[in-house]
């Protein structure tokens, strides 16, 4: 089976979103957690997740490019999505940068981990929430039940008068 440019994108992007919000639940209890094991193995995952945001990033023209021209796609979805994703993206690897500076630093001063695991953790929560942000943009594009109905974006009904 030969896979086409939405198929790829819908296979790697699921792991920066989710992986981020696994991320947050681990630097939360790592900086509670007195194990140096333990930190460097959640600042290492941090930084495998924040580098896995390049994957989607680098998919996401072909799976435009797939998809562009399909019935019911909005274009002017995609771009937000695109805009969303290009930001998400651009956290991530910071998160990862800092995630793995974090790591070099603690090897020779160990006492930096309490102050370089909470700027972690912060960045890591902003990241989350790009990349919820992106993922919900993302699935606009085709699943229009999940549309600002309200906002006027394409694709769905007008509010009717007393359904707020």
């Amino acid at each position: 089976m030969i896979w086409n440019g939405a198929q790829l994108h819908l296979l790697v992007n699921h792991l920066p979103v989710v992986g981020f919000m696994g991320v947050i639940a681990a630097l939360a209890v790592a900086m509670f957690i007195r194990s140096l094991d333990v930190r460097r193995f959640v600042l290492a995952t941090t930084v495998v997740v924040g580098l896995s945001a390049l994957a989607p990033f680098w998919t996401g023209e072909p799976a435009e490019e797939t998809i562009e021209h399909l019935p019911g796609v909005d274009k002017a979805l995609i771009e937000e999505h695109e805009e969303a994703a290009e930001f998400a993206t651009v956290l991530a690897v910071v998160t990862a940068v800092a995630a793995a500076g974090a790591l070099l630093l603690q090897r020779k001063k160990v006492e930096s981990l309490r102050k370089t695991l909470p700027a972690v953790f912060a960045l890591s929560l902003i990241t989350g929430a790009a990349m919820a942000k992106t993922a919900h943009e993302g699935g606009k594009i085709r699943h229009p039940e999940i549309r600002d109905i309200a906002a006027g974006a394409s694709g769905g009904a007008p509010a009717k008068d007393g359904d707020d």
